[in-house]
C-alpha cells in the first residue's frame, strides 16, 4: 500500500491507496497514530483504496473512536468501492463510517 500524507487548511489529511487488508493495516496504523498526536483535525481521504477487509474497517472504527476520545475533529472520505462492500459485508450501517466533526 503506498500511503501518501498531505496537511492542507490545518487539517491532517491522510490519503490512503492500494489495499487496506491484513497484510497493510499495521503500516497505515503507524501513519494515523503518528498524526492522531498531532493537532486540528484528522482527515481520511479512502478514495484510492482498491481492496479492503475487515481488519481495514477494524483500523477505521479505531481511529475514529481515538480521535474522537482526544477531543480532534475526525472525518472519512470515500469514494472506494472496496470500503463500502466490506462495510455491507460486515453488516455495518453507512453511519457507521460517516464524516464526523466532534
Amino acid at each position: 500500500m503506498k500511503l501518501q500524507i498531505t496537511v492542507l487548511h490545518e487539517t491532517n489529511t491522510v490519503q490512503l491507496a492500494g489495499d487496506l487488508d491484513l497484510y497493510n493495516v499495521a503500516a497505515a496504523r503507524d501513519a494515523l497514530i503518528g498524526h492522531l498526536a498531532g493537532k486540528g483535525a484528522l482527515e481520511l481521504d479512502l478514495s484510492g483504496v482498491e481492496t479492503c477487509d475487515a481488519s481495514g474497517i477494524q483500523l477505521l472504527v479505531a481511529a475514529r473512536r481515538s480521535a474522537l476520545a482526544l477531543g480532534r475533529d475526525f472525518s472519512i472520505h470515500t469514494t472506494a468501492l472496496a470500503i463500502g462492500k466490506c462495510s455491507e459485508l460486515l453488516g455495518l450501517l453507512p453511519e457507521s463510517l460517516p464524516s464526523h466533526q466532534r
